[in-house]
């Protein structure tokens, strides 16, 4: 059970405010900042109602209850490191930055001395001109330096930071977009005063219900391992989004000293500074761990990590949270190469493209689990190709039940992560992938409404057209200019509407590529004006498959059966287009 010494009422002055003491995100725990726009604009539209609801001067509407914030403490209170309430702390401080901005660039005497109160009282000063600033919010390594130098560090003389540097991290990006929101909707609000005076009393105002007026409950602990418990209780009520921060804090937790923390940070910022976004984060610790262990779901998965590793440290000789630690650095450097398509090998690199195209992400655990760090990347190629064949066969095309795949891929991975062959994962992928004739059948009824497979379904079978055919290449998918046209048109005159529309509109037979300006020429008209552009066109798709059969000359109208008809034969290329692997005698 954790122990809380104190739960108190606190208003974010006192707990960022000057002669407080100041709060501090300790570099062995807590997230980054991750507030995206979403929750930025929510904190936002609060605050603004609870401005009017206290201008009203209802002694109910006088404070905001935001949450609460869990803190370790000394025994004199002279410090706070905070565990969990960051992420409104944050936002928080960046408003009242906004605000002292603004203020300086009104450019009177009265607001620039107000910017300076704002950011002595709630952001950072000095005590003296020989000493160093002093932040009233201090956040972790990975965000602290950013957030001083484009938040806190602000120069006096001229109302501008000194300097910064570049936002090269999620969370540093974050910020900024943060400050601009703030910033931006700030501005509008002064843009309905029409004189100075108004204008300062509406900055004075929201101040005060900011720093008077929202009000957390601090629940202070003794330690860390305290605060810990308390976090994680909290944060399992909500939504997770802060997995990756409750492993990294349990791994400092369980560093046995300052080698294995600095270890732990290292894999931390290493994966910071590769991922451009924290779902990334998050979906990578994910697919690590079941190319390892086999399924596990997202709500469950730090529980289950948690678990794992204690036995783990416990159980296993040399194995510490340093080698976890190490393992997870390495893994995302070749997850990193496998989810961007820069692996170096071309074929490769081609297979990685169609599978991020079709958000095929229950095969990256398997890519995973075949490719250690150590091994050489191009020797995965054929293991890919398979799982590509049996995603589009089972997924894209079947239709089939995906937890059903997920199942197969992610249980695959754990073999080939304990030492089962690759040849034999391929073997084992082709037993699972529709044979020919049902991948036929299931082709010849195929309705593809998203753009993204219909698109790389048609880009597929031009590529092997042109290379049957010796044709010279022709780039589909990397152009810009090729568009996904539907022959009988999606919202055609009502004279020409086929009463099976909703049946038949995104069947693949009635699909075709077009470059953009015909496909806007060609747009909802009858076949006999689209031909025009069909025949100027240079894709074999368009040209050699037969769209004709879906105009019927004799009744001047579009046919169903011409769509169906042109779908069967194009079946028949598609088991060239995605070749079964061999199978095992």
């Amino acid at each position: 059970m954790a122990i809380i010494k104190h739960a108190t009422r606190q208003t974010l002055g006192q707990l960022i405010g000057a002669n407080n003491p100041p709060v501090t995100v300790p570099d062995d725990s807590q997230r980054q900042y991750s507030w995206t726009k979403k929750e930025v604009d929510t904190y936002w539209t609060d605050i603004q109602k609870f401005m009017k609801a206290r201008q009203s001067g209802k002694s109910s509407a006088a404070e905001y209850f935001i949450g609460p914030i869990v803190t370790i403490t000394d025994e004199k209170i002279t410090s706070r490191s905070i565990l969990d309430g960051q992420q409104r702390l944050t936002t928080s401080t960046i408003l009242i930055a906004a605000l002292r901005n603004i203020l300086w660039t009104m450019n009177t005497g009265e607001s620039r001395s107000m910017a300076q109160n704002t950011q002595r009282d709630y952001i950072a000063r000095k005590a003296g001109r020989r000493e160093p600033m002093e932040y009233f919010l201090t956040l972790s390594l990975f965000d602290r330096d950013f957030f001083r130098d484009y938040i806190q560090n602000w120069d006096e003389a001229v109302g501008q930071s000194t300097s910064f540097e570049s936002a090269n991290r999620p969370s540093h990006k974050l910020i900024e977009e943060a400050y601009s929101y703030f910033e931006s909707q700030v501005s509008k609000q002064l843009s309905d005063h029409p004189d100075l005076e108004s204008r300062l009393d509406w900055i004075d105002s929201l101040k005060e219900c900011l720093v008077k007026g929202l009000v957390f409950v601090e629940i202070q602990t003794p330690t860390s391992s305290d605060a810990n418990e308390v976090f994680e209780t909290i944060n399992s009520r909500g939504k997770d989004l802060s997995t990756v921060d409750l492993v990294r804090n349990f791994l400092m937790e369980q560093s046995s000293n300052d080698a294995e923390k600095n270890r732990v940070n290292d894999a931390w910022r290493a994966l910071l500074d590769g991922f451009e976004k924290r779902e990334d984060i998050e979906k990578f610790l994910r697919h690590f761990w079941v190319a390892r262990h086999g399924d596990v779901r997202s709500h469950s998965l730090y529980t289950t990590i948690r678990t794992s590793l204690t036995d783990d440290f416990d159980k296993k000789k040399n194995y510490t949270v340093g080698s976890f630690a190490a393992e997870l650095e390495r893994a995302s450097t070749r997850y990193l190469e496998l989810i961007s398509c820069d692996t170096g090998v071309n074929d490769l690199d081609d297979l990685l493209k169609d599978i991020r195209d079709l958000s095929a992400d229950a095969l990256y655990p398997l890519m995973l689990a075949a490719s250690p760090s150590t091994s050489e990347i191009s020797e995965i190629t054929p293991l890919v190709s398979a799982c590509l064949t049996y995603y589009v066969r089972w997924t894209v095309i079947g239709r089939r039940e995906s937890t059903l795949l997920e199942e197969t891929v992610f249980g695959l991975a754990k073999e080939l992560f304990g030492g089962l062959g690759k040849d034999s994962a391929i073997r084992r992928i082709a037993e699972a992938t529709p044979d020919d004739e049902t991948f036929i059948a299931d082709f010849e009824k195929a309705s593809l409404p998203k753009a993204s497979q219909s698109r790389y379904v048609l880009n597929r079978i031009e590529t092997l057209m042109r290379t049957e055919s010796v044709q010279d290449d022709v780039v589909v998918a990397d152009s810009r200019t090729v568009h996904v046209e539907h022959i009988y048109p999606k919202n055609p005159e009502p004279a020409y509407r086929l009463n099976d529309h909703g049946s038949v509109v995104n069947l693949i037979g009635n699909l075709t590529l077009l470059h953009g300006s015909k496909n806007r020429t060609a747009s909802n008209k009858t076949f006999p004006d689209k031909n025009v552009g069909y025949q100027g066109s240079s894709l074999l798709l368009t040209t050699s498959t037969g769209i004709d059969r879906l105009w019927d000359e004799s009744t001047d109208s579009w046919t169903s059966e011409g769509i169906r008809a042109r779908q069967h034969d194009l079946a028949r290329t598609a088991v060239s287009a995605w070749p079964l692997s061999p199978r095992p005698h």
